[in-house]
Protein backbone atom coordinates (compact mmCIF):
# COMPACT_ATOMS: atom_id res chain seq x y z
CA UNK A 1 0.00 0.00 0.00
CA UNK A 2 1.27 3.54 -1.05
CA UNK A 3 1.95 5.53 2.47
CA UNK A 4 0.28 8.36 3.02
CA UNK A 5 1.80 11.77 2.80
CA UNK A 6 0.86 13.86 5.03
CA UNK A 7 2.61 18.06 5.27
CA UNK A 8 2.96 19.74 7.96
CA UNK A 9 1.90 23.60 7.02
CA UNK A 10 3.95 25.70 9.66
CA UNK A 11 7.19 24.71 11.26
CA UNK A 12 7.60 25.77 14.85
CA UNK A 13 7.31 23.57 18.44
CA UNK A 14 4.22 21.83 17.46
CA UNK A 15 5.19 20.82 14.38
CA UNK A 16 7.91 18.97 15.52
CA UNK A 17 6.22 17.10 18.31
CA UNK A 18 3.53 15.90 15.52
CA UNK A 19 6.67 15.08 13.36
CA UNK A 20 8.03 12.90 15.95
CA UNK A 21 4.77 11.15 16.74
CA UNK A 22 4.36 10.63 13.14
CA UNK A 23 7.90 9.39 12.33
CA UNK A 24 7.63 7.13 14.98
CA UNK A 25 4.46 5.46 13.47
CA UNK A 26 6.68 4.47 10.21
CA UNK A 27 3.47 4.88 8.33
CA UNK A 28 3.49 7.93 6.44
CA UNK A 29 5.64 9.77 4.10
CA UNK A 30 6.41 13.55 5.82
CA UNK A 31 6.43 16.59 3.53
CA UNK A 32 6.93 20.24 5.26
CA UNK A 33 6.10 23.58 4.29
CA UNK A 34 6.35 27.06 6.20
CA UNK A 35 7.05 30.81 4.60
CA UNK A 36 10.21 30.37 5.51
CA UNK A 37 11.43 27.71 2.86
CA UNK A 38 14.99 27.21 4.58
CA UNK A 39 13.00 26.34 7.59
CA UNK A 40 10.99 23.58 6.10
CA UNK A 41 14.08 22.36 4.55
CA UNK A 42 15.63 21.89 7.73
CA UNK A 43 12.80 20.39 9.23
CA UNK A 44 12.32 17.69 5.65
CA UNK A 45 16.14 16.86 7.27
CA UNK A 46 15.79 16.50 10.76
CA UNK A 47 12.45 14.60 10.15
CA UNK A 48 13.94 12.90 6.24
CA UNK A 49 11.14 14.15 5.06
CA UNK A 50 10.45 14.06 1.06
CA UNK A 51 9.77 17.04 0.04
CA UNK A 52 9.48 20.77 1.35
CA UNK A 53 7.89 23.62 0.01
CA UNK A 54 7.62 27.74 0.54
CA UNK A 55 4.66 27.96 0.70
CA UNK A 56 1.24 26.53 1.72
CA UNK A 57 -0.34 27.41 -1.94
CA UNK A 58 2.76 25.19 -3.37
CA UNK A 59 2.39 22.15 -0.80
CA UNK A 60 -1.37 22.00 -1.50
CA UNK A 61 -1.09 21.46 -5.04
CA UNK A 62 1.34 19.21 -4.55
CA UNK A 63 0.16 15.74 -5.91
CA UNK A 64 2.32 14.03 -3.48
CA UNK A 65 0.48 15.55 -0.41
CA UNK A 66 -2.64 13.97 0.76
CA UNK A 67 -3.31 15.71 4.05
CA UNK A 68 -2.04 18.97 5.25
CA UNK A 69 -1.42 18.93 8.73
CA UNK A 70 -2.08 23.00 10.15
CA UNK A 71 0.44 23.78 12.56
CA UNK A 72 0.24 28.08 12.29
CA UNK A 73 -1.41 30.27 14.48
CA UNK A 74 -5.03 30.23 14.96
CA UNK A 75 -5.77 33.25 12.59
CA UNK A 76 -4.45 31.05 9.62
CA UNK A 77 -6.35 28.14 10.19
CA UNK A 78 -9.83 29.20 7.90
CA UNK A 79 -7.87 30.32 5.07
CA UNK A 80 -5.64 27.18 4.74
CA UNK A 81 -8.28 24.90 5.39
CA UNK A 82 -10.13 26.62 2.75
CA UNK A 83 -7.39 26.55 0.47
CA UNK A 84 -6.30 22.86 1.37
CA UNK A 85 -10.05 21.70 0.92
CA UNK A 86 -9.96 23.22 -2.62
CA UNK A 87 -7.36 21.21 -2.95
CA UNK A 88 -9.05 17.74 -2.29
CA UNK A 89 -6.30 17.70 0.52
CA UNK A 90 -7.54 15.81 3.95
CA UNK A 91 -6.91 17.91 6.95
CA UNK A 92 -5.30 17.79 10.38
CA UNK A 93 -6.24 21.46 12.13
CA UNK A 94 -4.03 22.43 15.53
CA UNK A 95 -5.96 23.31 18.41
CA UNK A 96 -8.07 25.82 18.39
CA UNK A 97 -9.42 24.88 15.30
CA UNK A 98 -10.46 28.43 14.83
CA UNK A 99 -10.72 31.74 16.57
CA UNK A 100 -14.56 31.75 16.85
CA UNK A 101 -17.30 29.43 16.02
CA UNK A 102 -18.45 31.37 12.98
CA UNK A 103 -15.22 31.19 11.63
CA UNK A 104 -15.75 27.09 12.19
CA UNK A 105 -18.35 27.35 10.77
CA UNK A 106 -17.71 28.92 7.28
CA UNK A 107 -14.37 26.03 7.69
CA UNK A 108 -17.16 23.35 8.03
CA UNK A 109 -18.71 24.50 5.33
CA UNK A 110 -15.64 24.39 2.79
CA UNK A 111 -14.89 20.57 4.70
CA UNK A 112 -18.26 19.51 3.60
CA UNK A 113 -18.00 20.56 0.18
CA UNK A 114 -14.92 19.26 -0.75
CA UNK A 115 -16.01 15.82 0.58
CA UNK A 116 -13.00 15.72 2.31
CA UNK A 117 -11.64 14.09 5.92
CA UNK A 118 -11.18 17.02 8.48
CA UNK A 119 -10.22 16.40 11.91
CA UNK A 120 -9.14 18.38 15.33
CA UNK A 121 -5.45 17.53 16.56
CA UNK A 122 -7.11 18.25 20.19
CA UNK A 123 -4.62 15.53 22.06
CA UNK A 124 -6.60 15.33 25.04
CA UNK A 125 -9.15 13.42 23.86
CA UNK A 126 -6.74 10.38 23.50
CA UNK A 127 -5.06 10.58 26.53
CA UNK A 128 -5.14 7.30 28.15
CA UNK A 129 -6.56 8.81 31.52
CA UNK A 130 -9.95 9.34 29.90
CA UNK A 131 -10.03 5.87 28.59
CA UNK A 132 -9.46 4.85 32.40
CA UNK A 133 -11.61 7.14 33.74
CA UNK A 134 -14.38 6.53 31.49
CA UNK A 135 -14.48 2.83 31.98
CA UNK A 136 -14.30 3.09 35.87
CA UNK A 137 -17.70 5.35 35.72
CA UNK A 138 -19.62 2.66 33.10
CA UNK A 139 -18.48 0.16 35.15
CA UNK A 140 -20.24 2.06 38.39
CA UNK A 141 -17.01 2.12 40.38
CA UNK A 142 -18.00 5.33 42.41
CA UNK A 143 -21.49 5.79 41.25
CA UNK A 144 -23.13 8.76 39.57
CA UNK A 145 -20.79 11.38 38.61
CA UNK A 146 -21.68 14.48 40.65
CA UNK A 147 -19.19 17.19 40.40
CA UNK A 148 -16.09 17.10 38.19
CA UNK A 149 -12.93 19.63 39.35
CA UNK A 150 -10.26 19.89 37.15
CA UNK A 151 -7.37 22.36 38.44
CA UNK A 152 -4.55 23.56 35.96
CA UNK A 153 -2.26 26.34 37.03
CA UNK A 154 1.32 27.10 35.95
CA UNK A 155 2.99 30.68 35.55
CA UNK A 156 3.83 30.46 31.68
CA UNK A 157 5.59 33.10 29.16
CA UNK A 158 3.97 34.50 26.51
CA UNK A 159 5.93 35.07 23.25
CA UNK A 160 5.95 35.56 19.65
CA UNK A 161 2.33 35.66 18.07
CA UNK A 162 0.95 34.52 20.94
CA UNK A 163 1.16 38.18 22.04
CA UNK A 164 -0.85 39.42 19.37
CA UNK A 165 -4.96 39.43 20.11
CA UNK A 166 -5.59 39.10 16.42
CA UNK A 167 -3.67 36.18 15.62
CA UNK A 168 -4.56 35.08 18.86
CA UNK A 169 -8.62 35.67 18.74
CA UNK A 170 -8.63 34.95 23.08
CA UNK A 171 -6.73 34.54 25.68
CA UNK A 172 -5.44 31.27 27.51
CA UNK A 173 -8.88 30.10 27.76
CA UNK A 174 -9.14 30.03 24.29
CA UNK A 175 -5.19 28.86 23.39
CA UNK A 176 -4.40 26.64 26.20
CA UNK A 177 -7.35 26.04 27.87
CA UNK A 178 -9.35 24.71 25.02
CA UNK A 179 -7.35 22.14 26.26
CA UNK A 180 -9.08 21.87 29.14
CA UNK A 181 -12.39 22.39 28.30
CA UNK A 182 -12.03 19.39 25.80
CA UNK A 183 -11.08 17.73 28.99
CA UNK A 184 -13.95 18.39 31.21
CA UNK A 185 -16.54 17.76 28.15
CA UNK A 186 -14.61 14.51 27.11
CA UNK A 187 -14.65 12.90 31.54
CA UNK A 188 -17.86 14.72 32.16
CA UNK A 189 -19.92 12.74 29.35
CA UNK A 190 -22.94 14.83 29.31
CA UNK A 191 -24.05 18.07 26.88
CA UNK A 192 -23.27 20.99 28.57
CA UNK A 193 -26.20 23.13 29.27
CA UNK A 194 -24.74 27.10 31.03
CA UNK A 195 -21.64 28.03 31.71
CA UNK A 196 -20.34 30.95 33.90
CA UNK A 197 -16.92 32.13 34.10
CA UNK A 198 -15.20 34.70 36.61
CA UNK A 199 -11.57 36.29 36.36
CA UNK A 200 -9.94 37.89 38.86
CA UNK A 201 -10.19 41.73 40.07
CA UNK A 202 -6.93 41.89 41.60
CA UNK A 203 -4.77 44.56 39.88
CA UNK A 204 -1.45 42.23 38.72
CA UNK A 205 0.23 42.13 35.06
CA UNK A 206 -1.11 39.53 33.24
CA UNK A 207 0.91 37.39 30.93
CA UNK A 208 -1.63 37.02 27.96
CA UNK A 209 -3.81 39.11 26.11
CA UNK A 210 -7.27 39.02 26.99
CA UNK A 211 -7.58 37.32 30.34
CA UNK A 212 -4.84 34.71 31.55
CA UNK A 213 -6.84 33.08 34.87
CA UNK A 214 -10.48 31.62 34.96
CA UNK A 215 -12.60 29.74 37.08
CA UNK A 216 -15.51 28.07 35.00
CA UNK A 217 -18.21 26.52 36.28
CA UNK A 218 -20.56 24.42 33.91
CA UNK A 219 -24.09 22.79 34.31
CA UNK A 220 -24.48 19.58 32.09
CA UNK A 221 -27.42 18.40 30.90
CA UNK A 222 -27.52 15.09 33.15
CA UNK A 223 -27.50 17.56 36.61
CA UNK A 224 -23.44 16.91 37.33
CA UNK A 225 -21.28 19.81 37.29
CA UNK A 226 -17.80 20.39 36.25
CA UNK A 227 -15.25 23.45 37.58
CA UNK A 228 -12.25 24.26 35.60
CA UNK A 229 -9.12 26.17 36.95
CA UNK A 230 -7.03 27.53 34.46
CA UNK A 231 -4.07 29.99 34.92
CA UNK A 232 -1.25 31.13 33.19
CA UNK A 233 -0.89 33.40 35.71
CA UNK A 234 -0.84 31.48 38.75
CA UNK A 235 2.49 29.95 40.25
CA UNK A 236 2.88 26.24 40.26
CA UNK A 237 6.14 25.06 42.14
CA UNK A 238 5.15 21.57 40.79
CA UNK A 239 5.21 23.10 36.87
CA UNK A 240 2.46 22.09 36.21
CA UNK A 241 2.02 18.78 38.01
CA UNK A 242 -1.32 19.05 40.58
CA UNK A 243 -4.74 16.91 41.73
CA UNK A 244 -8.43 17.10 40.05
CA UNK A 245 -10.89 15.43 41.43
CA UNK A 246 -14.46 13.56 40.29
CA UNK A 247 -16.93 13.21 43.29
CA UNK A 248 -19.38 10.27 42.65
CA UNK A 249 -22.41 9.36 45.06
CA UNK A 250 -20.68 6.37 45.52
CA UNK A 251 -16.89 7.11 46.17
CA UNK A 252 -14.51 9.60 44.58
CA UNK A 253 -11.45 9.88 41.56
CA UNK A 254 -8.51 11.74 43.02
CA UNK A 255 -6.21 11.91 39.82
CA UNK A 256 -3.25 13.57 38.54
CA UNK A 257 -4.43 16.41 36.45
CA UNK A 258 -2.51 15.53 33.30
CA UNK A 259 -3.30 11.88 33.99
CA UNK A 260 -0.06 10.28 35.09
CA UNK A 261 -2.05 8.23 37.76
CA UNK A 262 -5.50 8.59 39.94
CA UNK A 263 -6.84 6.72 43.08
CA UNK A 264 -10.24 5.62 42.96
CA UNK A 265 -11.84 5.40 46.10
CA UNK A 266 -15.23 3.78 45.69
CA UNK A 267 -16.70 -0.19 45.77
CA UNK A 268 -12.86 -0.87 45.90
CA UNK A 269 -9.97 1.26 46.60
CA UNK A 270 -7.18 1.33 43.94
CA UNK A 271 -4.11 2.78 42.21
CA UNK A 272 -3.69 3.08 38.42
CA UNK A 273 -0.98 4.88 36.41
CA UNK A 274 -2.24 5.14 32.91
CA UNK A 275 0.09 7.96 32.05
CA UNK A 276 3.11 5.65 32.03
CA UNK A 277 2.57 5.27 28.14
CA UNK A 278 1.28 8.24 25.82
CA UNK A 279 0.56 10.64 28.53
CA UNK A 280 -0.19 13.21 26.09
CA UNK A 281 -1.89 11.23 23.83
CA UNK A 282 0.08 12.35 20.70
CA UNK A 283 0.73 8.17 19.45
CA UNK A 284 -2.78 8.19 20.06
CA UNK A 285 -4.23 11.04 18.23
CA UNK A 286 -2.06 10.63 14.84
CA UNK A 287 -3.11 7.42 15.01
CA UNK A 288 -6.18 7.55 14.80
CA UNK A 289 -5.92 10.31 12.30
CA UNK A 290 -3.98 7.89 9.85
CA UNK A 291 -6.46 4.88 10.48
CA UNK A 292 -9.65 7.25 9.22
CA UNK A 293 -7.78 8.45 6.37
CA UNK A 294 -7.03 4.62 5.67
CA UNK A 295 -10.36 4.19 6.44
CA UNK A 296 -12.17 6.95 5.37
CA UNK A 297 -14.36 6.94 8.41
CA UNK A 298 -15.40 10.52 10.36
CA UNK A 299 -12.61 11.30 13.57
CA UNK A 300 -13.39 11.23 16.88
CA UNK A 301 -12.53 14.24 17.75
CA UNK A 302 -14.60 15.84 15.09
CA UNK A 303 -15.59 19.61 14.10
CA UNK A 304 -18.77 18.93 15.58
CA UNK A 305 -16.86 18.19 18.72
CA UNK A 306 -14.60 21.14 18.47
CA UNK A 307 -17.25 23.33 17.72
CA UNK A 308 -18.85 22.61 20.95
CA UNK A 309 -15.57 22.91 23.09
CA UNK A 310 -15.01 26.53 21.00
CA UNK A 311 -18.61 27.20 22.15
CA UNK A 312 -18.08 26.54 25.43
CA UNK A 313 -15.25 28.55 25.22
CA UNK A 314 -17.11 32.23 24.01
CA UNK A 315 -20.04 31.18 26.32
CA UNK A 316 -17.25 31.96 29.13
CA UNK A 317 -16.07 34.87 27.45
CA UNK A 318 -19.93 35.94 27.53
CA UNK A 319 -20.25 35.54 30.89
CA UNK A 320 -17.07 37.64 32.03
CA UNK A 321 -18.73 40.16 30.45
CA UNK A 322 -22.72 39.44 32.00
CA UNK A 323 -21.87 37.80 35.08
CA UNK A 324 -24.43 35.17 34.48
CA UNK A 325 -24.56 31.83 33.08
CA UNK A 326 -24.76 31.51 29.65
CA UNK A 327 -25.55 28.74 27.17
CA UNK A 328 -22.87 27.79 24.53
CA UNK A 329 -24.06 28.20 21.02
CA UNK A 330 -24.32 24.33 20.12
CA UNK A 331 -25.56 25.19 16.23
CA UNK A 332 -28.84 23.57 16.73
Amino acid sequence: MKRLGLCLLGCGAIARRHARALRAMGRVELLFASRDAARAESFRREFRGIAAFGSAEEACASPNVDAIVDCTPHAWHLPNAVLAAAHGKHLLIEKPVTRSVAELDVLRSAVVSAGVIAMVAENYLFKPVVTVMRELVERGEIGRPVLLEINRTNRSVVRGWRTDADLMGGGALLEGGVHWINYLTSLAGSEVQQVLAVKPTVPYQPVAPHEDTLEVLVKFADGSVGKLLHSWYLKNRLKGVQLSKLYGTEGNIVFESNGIALVVTGKRTRVRFPGLRDLMGYRAMMSHFVDCLERKTEPAMSLDVARRDLAVVEAAYRSIESGRFEGPDLGR
